[in-house]
């Protein structure tokens, strides 16, 4: 175990620091670093804290592992014979999954990248609204009808996901001209709404520099909160002994007339799905009782 768990933290060290290229191996790293430490392919960066924790869960369970078990690991140690027995049969597993891995990920063909808009589009009625945003402003689907909407859902303490929905949401704005950003609102919707008062959310708001864009980070009341998210079908469930909330990942996309268009998810494919998708739908003509 201690030598299996010692191979699997040196894995993770490559996994996090290969190159990406258009090899196999090189795109099932991306997608590694992507999922797994928060990795932004435009820049580079990670989020430490995911990398903090994958490289520390494998040094807390080998200090476990001594603690428990160090009278029967000194005799161990004292013979290289078995020290080598079980060092192989580590190395085997190691070399096994991660090859198992690699023959299970499929490399997509180009044609799989295309955004293809008439498939992907949906026609369904959001329900109205009327939340309160991070500025304490009344904010309600009604009010931007003629615009295209994005409509998410986060909570402020979360360290997992919601850092990523708001910097795809973010890089997405960023891909769109100036002009095509006037036409296209953000609304991320607190799945905690007993402690994301606006005051908490506009601390949100101001780590992520939101303050020239159209953004809105709302919450109200409890119950209201959360039957609007039931009815946007918003999986979501509190982890047992934890503050944290297990979530789905989605962005939802609203077209001028305020009809739900698009449904898309975390990852660079989907957020380059999810620019085209604003391009189009800010392209498509403002009816004409929201032109004015």
């Amino acid at each position: 175990m201690l030598i299996t768990l010692f191979l699997s933290w040196v894995l993770i060290m490559i996994m996090a620091f290969i190159p990406v290229s258009d090899t196999a191996w090189g795109a099932f790293a991306e997608d590694f670093k992507v999922l797994c430490f928060g990795y932004d392919p435009e820049t580079g960066s990670f989020q430490w804290i995911y990398m903090f924790m994958f490289t520390i869960n494998p040094v807390m369970l080998a200090l476990v592992i001594f603690f428990v078990w160090h009278e029967p690991l000194k005799r161990v140690f004292a013979s290289p014979f078995i020290i080598k027995n079980h060092a192989a049969m580590a190395v085997f597993l190691v070399i096994s999954v991660v090859a198992s891995f690699l023959m299970m990920y499929e490399m997509p063909s180009e044609g799989n990248f295309e955004f293809r808009p008439e498939a992907l589009r949906v026609s369904l009625s959001p329900p109205e609204f009327s939340l309160i945003n991070h500025r304490e402003e009344p904010v309600s689907l009604q009010d931007y009808k003629g615009k295209v909407v994005i409509l998410t859902s986060i909570y402020a303490t979360c360290t997992h996901t919601c850092p990523m929905i708001l910097d795809q949401a973010k890089r997405t704005l960023n891909n769109l001209t100036e002009k095509e950003r006037e036409e296209v609102i953000l609304m991320a919707i607190t799945m905690q709404p007993e402690i994301d008062t606006p005051h908490v959310l506009n601390r949100v708001a101001d780590q992520y520099g939101f303050e020239n864009y159209n953004v809105h980070l709302l919450t109200g009341d409890v119950d209201d909160v959360n039957t609007l998210l039931d009815r946007l079908n918003v999986s979501r469930f509190k982890m047992e002994d934890s503050p944290d909330i297990s979530h789905a990942n989605l962005f939802m996309v609203l077209d001028r007339e305020g009809t739900l268009a698009y449904r898309f998810a975390l990852g660079e494919l989907q957020q380059d799905w999810m620019t085209q998708a604003l391009k189009l739908l800010i392209s498509e003509e403002i009816p004409d009782r929201y032109s004015h």
